[in-house]
């Protein structure tokens, strides 16, 4: 099991997650699509191939998303919105992690309950998916993780090469920097893409299983996640966010950031797989 972190109860916090707290109905949609306990949508991507990364070396592309290479990728099932707030909600009530409830993380998830949840690090996405994959009810038979690099990259591009997940302007599927923008935005509001998946371009940055590399030389051409040489706990975060120009929100956009950096632009989306 993974250690959790020390609790810290008092009157007032338990007071606080008491309102904070949102629960969400259970239903499976279709074979298609799945929705767990948690209110989580999940949306099945079949198997294929697809070029990963920048064509070619222009003035917005960093070298690390070059070579641009073709991988392989199996079947997998994706959340089709980032986590939100209200799901995160859950989770903090039911495993009794109320020391998450900060004043920086509730300054950074005042706004909406469906806005994804963020000021959480890649370590937290990990307490969270063990606790996920612990509690689901036995009926469900996935597993819960982050998406590989390569998986989200080939679930934002859908079969398209458009320059943003879902479409050639920004402005149709992404929630990027502008002056009228001060935070994340509740989900699922811009244009999905033609897997039916919204705010890949946009909105927050979202973590992956990968560690960073400076470029995709001897990156895996199977879909699976790229961990050896994890140099200073450096990972992945994909897709641009609220906060960032437009040029962040492009398919190819990746950064590293340490698995305990915590920022109000950075969430996550959830893979479900068989379990084998």
């Amino acid at each position: 099991m993974l250690p959790l972190t020390p609790l810290h109860y008092s009157i007032n916090k338990l007071a606080v997650a008491l309102v904070f707290i949102a629960y969400v109905s259970t239903s499976t949609v279709s074979a298609e699509e799945f929705t767990n306990f948690l209110g989580m949508k999940f949306v099945a991507i079949p198997s294929g191939s697809f070029k990963m990364g920048a064509a070619s070396k222009t003035f917005d592309v960093n070298p690390n998303e070059l070579p641009q290479h073709t991988v392989e990728v199996s079947s997998f099932q994706i959340m089709s919105t980032e986590v939100t707030l209200a799901q995160y909600k859950r989770y903090i009530i039911e495993s009794s992690m109320i020391n998450i409830l900060e004043d920086e993380f509730m300054k950074a998830n005042g706004h909406d309950d469906n806005a994804p949840v963020v000021f959480v690090s890649w370590q937290d996405t990990s307490y969270f998916l063990h606790w996920l994959n612990q509690n689901k009810p036995d009926s469900d038979q996935g597993e819960y993780m982050l998406p590989t690099e390569a998986e989200w990259e080939y679930a934002c591009r859908a079969g398209e090469n458009d320059l943003y997940c879902g479409k050639g302007t920004a402005s149709v599927v992404a929630w990027y920097s502008s002056k009228n923008l001060a935070y994340q935005q509740p989900v699922a509001q811009k244009k999905a893409n033609i897997f039916g998946l919204y705010d890949m371009s946009g909105n927050a940055r979202e973590w992956v299983k990968d560690c960073y590399h400076t470029n995709y030389e001897a990156a895996p051409t199977n879909g699976r996640e790229w961990t050896h040489d994890c140099h200073f706990g450096k990972r992945v975060v994909r897709g641009g966010s609220w906060d960032e120009d437009l040029e962040a929100s492009r398919a190819t956009d990746r950064l590293m950031a340490s698995v305990n950096n915590r920022t109000s632009s950075i969430g996550f989306r959830v893979v479900r797989k068989a379990v084998r």
